[in-house]
């Protein structure tokens, strides 16, 4: 990890919280699993972070190379409850814990058994072409697909559902001797949600690799110190196998489930972004509001060291395709498109209409990017506390030491 800055993106939602939570004692995610399907290689964590293997970067491009253009990511949510009190669930490199363990929380505690964080210390690792061959094959099925955990455990009061998938059947349970299979659309017809131009799309795994896990941040104590949120994070991690600059990129879905009884207010989700562009040294972030990305870019044309990626070096960037929806009528063009309280919407015939903000919300692209120093005990360098992480998500420096 570099000594210049970390950087993260935010968006702005609300969402719900409680105060009363079983106690749990789960140990520390260890699974890892590498998302490699096209020209990117990089380690996938069960615990809210991604791109690095608790040591080392793993955000390999060109894949075999040993050039590497991230060094770690997480994902940062926070908000203020009824009495005024922050709750946040983030982290950096664990160093004082994490925030998150692997597993579906039981909907009645509000918490989770550390037996159930360890089995869901793991990923389910997937491809098109492998859920392909098992439907026409189904002696094929790998064990991933066999495992898939398309139900939640009834006895320990999960959701019904958990990953996406095809219910033969129609039974609504997931049994791979039935034919039911992870949940890709090999139609690549997609429906919207009523009365939206929005595509419905927690039901269906994206890519043609897709890692999918769960996590929540009722585990254990919060190493930020913060109180738990009550949140049940489902992800996906996936990548497309292309001829073009999509071979390039790995995405990233989170379906944030609130499994808590009160309201949270401003609430904040975003992405917390350790760009190390091969030597780090020379390092630059910035971004591109229009496009609700941050980047990092090389100072000069040559980056140096075995490390570097040479002469005429690369950037990488950080994009946000959908968010959260928006406050209706806060008169803020919340998906930079120009249209304040509306939304451009494109039909399956291509006729665009602009539907107003009471009919469909906007949804929220990056509301804040900041930048901290790799320091310590400065109000621009690393988050110290629940309260600096929610500073940093807010894109604002800290007080304490100003």
């Amino acid at each position: 990890m570099k000594a210049l800055e970390k950087i993260c993106l935010t968006l702005i939602s609300l969402l719900v919280t409680n105060y009363a939570f079983s106690q749990s004692s789960c140990a520390p995610t260890t699974a890892q699993s590498d998302l490699d399907i096209n020209n990117v290689r990089t380690t996938i964590l069960v615990g809210g972070d991604m791109w690095w293997d608790l040591t080392s970067p793993k955000y390999e491009i060109p894949k075999g190379s040993n050039k590497h253009s991230l060094y770690a990511g997480s994902l940062w949510i926070g908000g203020i409850d009824a009495g005024g009190q922050i709750k946040v669930a983030a982290q950096t490199y664990r160093q004082s814990g994490t925030d998150f363990w692997g597993g579906a929380i039981d909907t009645v505690q509000i918490g989770i058994s550390a037996s159930k964080c360890l089995q869901y210390d793991r990923h389910w690792n997937v491809s098109k072409t492998e859920v392909q061959d098992f439907i026409n094959d189904p002696t094929t099925a790998t064990n991933d697909i066999k495992s898939w955990p398309g139900n939640g455990d009834p006895t320990s009061n999960e959701g019904t559902y958990l990953a996406p998938f095809v219910d033969v059947n129609g039974d609504g349970t997931y049994d791979y001797t039935d034919g039911d299979y992870p949940g890709y659309n090999f139609s690549g017809v997609y429906p919207a949600a009523p009365g939206t131009c929005k595509t419905v799309c927690n039901d269906y795994l994206f890519g043609d690799q897709t890692i999918w896990w769960v996590f929540n941040d009722v585990g254990n104590i919060h190493g930020t110190g913060s109180d738990p949120i009550g949140l049940e994070i489902r992800a996906q991690a996936f990548a497309f196998q292309t001829n073009d600059e999509i071979n390039n990129m790995t995405f990233y879905k989170y379906q944030i489930i609130n499994r808590s009884t009160n309201t949270l207010t401003q609430t904040y989700f975003g992405q917390w972004v350790d760009p190390d562009l091969g030597n780090s040294i020379d390092d630059y972030v910035g971004c591109d509001v229009g496009r609700g990305l941050g980047f990092c870019y090389n100072g000069d044309a040559d980056d140096e060291t075995a490390s570097g990626y040479g002469i005429n070096p690369p950037a990488v960037g950080v994009d946000f395709f959908q968010g959260p929806l928006a406050d209706m009528l806060d008169n803020i063009d919340n998906d930079k498109d120009g249209c304040v309280d509306c939304t451009f919407c494109t039909d399956s015939a291509g006729v665009v209409s602009v539907i107003p903000d009471d009919v469909l919300r906007e949804q929220i692209i990056m509301s804040k990017f900041m930048k901290y120093d790799n320091v310590n005990n400065s109000p621009i360098g690393n988050p110290n506390g629940f309260t600096d992480f929610y500073n940093y998500l807010q894109g604002i420096f800290s007080m304490v030491n100003l």
